[in-house]
């Protein structure tokens, strides 16, 4: 089904780079989180607090970091 909604900026960032991840459409993205949500579930942070490749993940400060703001970075520095 097709209809208009405003969403913020930051999580149609997110939402975006989940379905490039998962290589599906933001909608099915969007409608999966908005599913979870009305029926009251969580959604579980893979490998929360956990080391991977021997690395512990930094905690979340609610801000998303997408490749394209990496790739910004990047060239603000030269790298």
């Amino acid at each position: 089904m097709r209809t208009t909604i405003d969403i913020e900026d930051d999580v149609l960032a997110a939402a975006k780079e989940l379905a490039r991840l998962q290589n599906v459409s933001a909608g099915c993205i969007v409608s999966g989180l908005m599913r979870e949500a009305l029926a009251g579930g969580h959604r579980k942070t893979l490998n929360a607090g956990k080391a991977v490749a021997g690395f512990r993940p930094f905690p979340s400060r609610g801000v998303l970091v997408t490749n394209g703001k990496v790739d910004e970075l990047r060239d603000q520095e030269g790298v």
